[in-house]
């Protein structure tokens, strides 16, 4: 037994300083202990529960699939297809950098892209997957889902991806879809569903919010692995989106495209009597589908680049002068206004003087046409008659009937960023260059050359009008929504019909420019132009070689309808730089002709193609008569 006068009194001091110590040590540890799980059940309680209950259970997006969008006859023309994206959730993986590392390896990705993608989404909300591959190819995505036990964290989820089956043939009817950059950056995570991918052009642009449909969700639980167990709940069942049927025939669109070829421009074909458009292209064209994945900037910057220009739809937003199909304006003007009758004649000896000029205007046949009536005039397209006929009838009636017909007017068109064109008048020239008409300008406009610019879309409407007994049936590319009312222009059908005459003759007669398109049992009415692109005197400045560049060549058209007598489809082919209509132009249409008269011609013809109601005509005065009949 220890004394404890005898234990030394420096010693006890010094034991009871540590255990003071010791007691204060184990009291700030204990306190600090019961600190830190205050604040771990108090403050960041309902975090640490939203982790543990995001390991086991999960809010998994149900896509509302965009509406199908179908042609005339119900084939489909966009669609839907499952596309494999490889996703990431950090949370299910203690080391996400080992599992992108394993994923690039085996699938041979880009080891850095990966990375810079899961670096580009720290902050978002926790258990939302990382697209590391928005469009995996079916084989990787199946080897990912064999193995799921070397992915940790890594899984494969099926979202559907826009399809257009028949890539290029379309693309400027139909448009694309995609989201843009600016709009993706703003967009959480567990917002990226298919509702957030919008229409970019053509149908999918204009009838978005008919074709988007409603995403859902639901509630899954997971193992582990992050691989669906079970099903707890639906929360929001999604809807699908709209579809919707075009007037366009594929199988005509397809043979319009084999027709054109490598030649770049435009094709039309119509039911001049509904508006229904039944074949619509642009060429060069390009391939939907590039977008719907998310086109990269060196396919976009090629397309943009490109001198043919393959993202403009030239069928209404390509300006071009007219060329000799304007001959079909003045006939009708210098008609109604009485400069000339049906029985009228002019000589042509290939050239024509107005007073003051010395310098002639050429007819294309330098040896001239010799003794023509009107109908002989359309019929081989002379330009000295219609010379005479558009300068005695002067610029500003031209001017008023070409607007009639529709001419350097918006159509009202479905399709977006129609242009108006141009047919000039002494008011235009002075507002726009503060100078007068001069006479000397008009036996141009009178041929549709000099200022006169138009869309290919409104050529076809004007003919689609002479066609149709004066009947104005506004151009339709939708079948479900329905037709806008046809207007009956007033215009007079003994006129018409002589347009119609000398029509009829261009492709049936001897001297026609387009006999070569005539059909032994289908009859039909045309009309060539060549268009300049450059004036003569610029041309002949012009060296051997640099004449013959592809940019100095003519435009090619050609326009024509049928049967003649009761006309259901009418046709226009516009080729760029192209030469002669009857050459390049002409052939096109036939073969377009060839194969509705084949495949499609009455009485095989849609039957749900129906005439639309028809407005009669009101009295207007000459200046005013049309200024309602189509859009400003």
């Amino acid at each position: 037994m220890v004394k404890v006068d005898s234990f030394p009194l420096e010693e006890l001091g010094r034991l009871r300083i540590r255990t003071l110590v010791i007691g204060i040590a184990v009291v700030l540890v204990f306190s600090l202990l019961a600190a830190r799980l205050w604040y771990l059940q108090v403050i960041q309680g309902s975090q640490y529960a939203d982790y543990a209950q995001g390991n086991r259970i999960r809010i998994v997006s149900d896509p509302g699939l965009r509406g199908v969008i179908h042609d005339r006859n119900g084939v489909v023309l966009a669609e839907n297809r499952p596309a494999y994206q490889l996703q990431l959730i950090r949370e299910d993986t203690p080391d996400w950098r080992a599992s992108v590392a394993t994923a690039a390896e085996a699938l041979h990705l880009s080891h850095n892209e990966l990375v810079q993608r899961v670096k580009q989404a720290k902050g978002e909300v926790p258990f939302q997957p990382i697209v590391l591959v928005d469009d995996l190819d079916y084989q990787k995505a199946m080897l990912v889902e064999t193995y799921q036990e070397e992915f940790r964290g890594i899984s494969i989820v099926v979202k559907p991806r826009r399809y257009y089956p028949n890539k290029a043939v379309l693309s400027h009817a139909l448009g694309y879809v995609g989201i843009t950059s600016e709009k993706l950056a703003h967009l959480p995570a567990k917002r990226r569903f298919s509702s957030e991918i919008e229409g970019k052009a053509g149908v999918e642009l204009v009838r978005n919010e008919m074709l988007i449909g409603t995403d859902g969700g639901r509630q899954v639980e997971v193992d582990h692995l992050g691989r669906e167990l079970k099903i707890l709940s639906d929360l929001v069942p999604s809807i699908p989106g709209k579809d919707l049927h075009l007037t366009i025939d594929v199988r005509l669109q397809k043979a319009a495209f084999e027709a054109m070829g490598e030649q770049t421009g435009a094709v039309i074909a119509m039911n001049p009597k509904t508006g229904e458009i039944l074949a619509l292209g642009s060429l060069p064209s390009y391939d939907p589908n590039l977008f719907s994945g998310g086109i990269g900037p060196k396919e976009w910057q090629a397309l943009l680049n490109n001198p043919q220009h393959p993202l403009e739809n030239k069928a209404i937003q390509g300006l071009y002068p007219l060329g000799s199909i304007f001959k079909l304006v003045t006939a009708y003007a210098g008609l109604e206004l009485g400069a000339i009758s049906p029985e009228t004649t002019h000589t042509c000896n290939g050239e024509f003087y107005i007073p003051g000029r010395s310098t002639p205007y050429h007819c294309w046949l330098e040896e001239g046409h010799g003794t023509l009536s009107v109908v002989d005039a359309i019929k081989q397209s002379c330009n000295v008659f219609f010379y005479n006929v558009g300068t005695n009838v002067g610029v500003d009636a031209l001017h008023e009937y070409a607007s009639w017909f529709g001419l350097g007017k918006q159509t009202g068109f479905i399709l977006p960023n129609e242009k108006a064109g141009l047919i000039p008048s002494t008011e235009w020239k002075k507002r726009t260059f503060e100078e007068p008409w001069y006479l000397g300008e008009t036996p141009t406009i009178s041929i549709g050359q000099g200022y006169v610019n138009v869309t290919p879309l409104q050529v076809l409407n004007m003919v689609n009008i002479v066609a149709n007994n004066g009947v104005w049936a506004p151009p339709r590319l939708l079948l479900d929504e329905p037709a806008r009312p046809s207007v009956d222009l007033g215009l007079s059908q003994e006129l018409l019909g002589i347009l119609r005459q000398g029509m009829v003759a261009v492709v049936n007669e001897s001297g026609g420019t387009a006999t070569r398109v005539r059909f032994a049992d289908f009859t039909i009415g045309g009309k060539t132009a060549t268009s300049q692109v450059i004036s003569l005197e610029t041309r002949n400045s012009l060296s051997d070689e640099d004449r013959e560049k592809r940019e100095f060549q003519n435009h090619a058209w050609f326009v024509a309808y049928g049967p003649a007598d009761d006309p259901e489809i009418s046709v226009l082919v516009l080729v760029e730089h192209g030469g002669g209509g009857s050459r390049a132009a002409a052939p096109v249409a036939r073969a377009i002709l060839q194969f509705y008269i084949d495949t499609i011609a009455t009485p095989r013809q849609n039957a749900r193609t129906a005439p639309s109601e028809v407005v009669q005509p009101t009295p207007l005065a000459y200046r005013t008569r049309l200024q309602t009949a189509f859009l400003p």
